[in-house]
């Protein structure tokens, strides 16, 4: 790792994580309702199907639709 990409690392870990970090709690319960339009297309994908949801912080999509399997990540 160069010097540049151990700098991008700190500056991301201060300035992104560590501030999600401090901000979850509330940044969790003010977005625990889905996007109707995300909800909709999640409802409308036939049983059976696979999705990826990167970011996908407090997953408050995951169980919209019970008959479709989403792979989750959050760091």
């Amino acid at each position: 790792m160069d010097v540049d990409e151990a700098k991008g690392e700190i500056y991301e870990e201060e300035h992104v994580h560590g501030v999600y970090e401090q901000i979850a709690s509330h940044f969790s319960s003010t977005r625990y309702k889905p996007w109707p339009i995300i909800e909709r297309f999640l409802r409308e994908l036939p049983d059976g199907a696979i999705g990826l949801d990167v970011g996908c912080g407090n997953g408050k999509y995951l169980a919209v639709n019970p008959d479709i399997f989403i792979i989750a990540s959050d760091r």
